[in-house]
């Protein structure tokens, strides 16, 4: 009634099985006797069975006892400490690195309003001297056009002076000047 299967050899020695198996279906869980040969370091591997009952555990065992309760609050009590203790890290990090870039951002903001004064300065300077040189063109231009004025006055004088003058007795010179030439 009772057959095998052969042995399965693989990698990992735990996957190596020699199991018996009955014609019904029927398959005994508990094997790791056949496994000492292989490794003596092995667990025995725990049948199903046995971990079934293992996650089924009887009404005796469910009812909470005031032991686990207080075991459970413990560990509450500890993991909301260290969870307290990590975020209170975390913001004191934030802000140490907050009042380092608080600094940074100052000196930049100083050193960009120091910029400013000196283009500024600059800048006013360059428009006083810019305002200088047009009242000193306005000036040069005025004058300019004052000593085209009595220069062409003279010329007219001049002209209206020397336009006719006797070169002998018996002929008279007479010279007309163009007034675009004046210029």
């Amino acid at each position: 009634m009772m057959s095998t299967i052969s042995p399965v050899f693989s990698a990992e020695p735990s996957l190596a099985t020699f199991v018996p198996a009955f014609e019904t279906g029927f398959t005994p869980w508990d094997i790791s006797h056949l496994f000492s040969i292989f490794d003596s370091s092995l667990e025995p591997i725990q049948s199903p069975a046995h971990d079934f009952a293992s996650r089924n555990p009887t009404s005796s065992d469910v009812a909470p006892t005031e032991e686990n309760t207080d075991e459970r609050k413990k560990k509450r009590k500890l993991s909301n400490r260290e969870s307290a203790k990590r975020s209170r890290e975390k913001k004191q990090k934030h802000l140490e690195e907050m009042s380092i870039q608080l600094n940074q951002l100052k000196t930049q903001n100083h050193e960009l309003t120091n910029q400013l004064r000196y283009v500024s300065y600059h800048c006013q300077r360059t428009n006083t001297e810019n305002e200088r040189l047009r009242l000193e063109n306005r000036i040069l231009q005025d004058k300019l056009l004052n000593i085209r004025q009595v220069l062409m006055f003279r010329q007219i004088e001049r002209s209206l002076n020397c336009s006719t003058w006797p070169c002998d007795n018996s002929t008279v010179l007479t010279v007309q000047q163009d007034p675009s030439m004046i210029y």
